[in-house]
């Protein structure tokens, strides 16, 4: 089952559904940089999974990805994940960017998310 999101919003636009959400909000997959398409199936992967204690109700772990993809990972550690997606780091780093003022529940999104990676990879990926 996928999980939801709600109150989602980019101000003024409030979002609908949590497809059109992820539609509006993620305009690539977050791991593999390629743009959604019509027919891709938009999951929600989890930053911290919950297998590691990661929490699924928290808008802050979650991000879109194509569902290929997030079969692919599972619970990995992005760290090693990393060595079969060798731009995964960038790819990423490029989709919170993108998301930088998107706030969630008063929250600005992509800078309380960046600790999540930071842990899922031991290392900085934001630093340039």
């Amino acid at each position: 089952m996928i999980n939801t999101i709600s109150n989602f919003h980019n101000s003024p636009t409030t979002f609908g559904t949590t497809k059109k959400q992820f539609k509006k909000l993620f305009k690539v997959c977050s791991y593999s940089n390629e743009k959604f398409e019509n027919g891709d199936t938009i999951t929600i992967e989890h930053i911290i999974p919950q297998s590691r204690g990661g929490d699924p109700k928290d808008k802050t772990n979650q991000i879109g990805v194509k569902r290929s993809w997030n079969m692919k990972r599972s619970s990995i550690f992005l760290k090693f994940f990393e060595e079969d997606c060798p731009n995964l780091a960038e790819n990423i780093r490029k989709a919170v960017e993108a998301m930088e003022g998107v706030m969630v529940d008063g929250k600005n999104w992509a800078e309380e998310v960046k600790p999540k990676f930071i842990e899922e990879f031991g290392r900085n990926i934001f630093k340039k």
